[in-house]
């Protein structure tokens, strides 16, 4: 009988197979460091994305050991060989993570399906959201000066 630690690494390996052959990839993501954009259970649409074509504020999918963590990008560096490095952070988490190097990036999340909507997570799709919510706020507030005020 397979273990749950075994199934999840085997998972891992079709995930990123699927990302180096350049399809994009849909799996569980099972904790909750990325609350709350990201929920635990969720289903993650990963991409395939070049290192050089990540930009700060996206959330990258990258190998951490045999697992697979998605993270959101504080800040990108160079390593002493030149080579692209990435500070991570989880959204629900204090601190960033180990810096994160160039070959250890898979792809790029762009989207989570949530109660059978798809989120977009590109930055289009965030600052339609975040504009969603501002124009909802807009109105609340409007509304709550028209009933304090005659």
């Amino acid at each position: 009988m397979e273990t749950r630690a075994t199934s999840a690494v085997r998972a891992a390996a079709v995930v990123a197979e699927l990302l180096a052959r350049g399809r994009d990839a849909r799996f569980c993501a099972p904790g909750g460091s990325m609350r709350p954009t990201i929920r635990g259970g969720e289903t993650l649409i990963a991409a395939p994305a070049a290192p050089g074509a990540i930009a700060r504020g996206e959330i990258i999918l990258f190998r951490r050991g045999t697992r697979l963590v998605a993270h959101r990008v504080v800040r990108i560096g160079a390593g002493a060989d030149g080579a692209p490095r990435f500070l991570t952070r989880g959204d629900a988490a204090s601190g960033p993570d180990l810096p994160v190097r160039a070959e250890d990036v898979l792809g790029r999340i762009v989207a989570v399906e949530r109660k059978g909507a798809r989120v977009d997570l590109t930055a289009h799709g965030v600052w339609r959201g975040r504009l969603a919510r501002w124009r909802a706020f807009a109105r609340r507030a409007g509304r709550c000066v028209r009933a304090v005020l005659p």
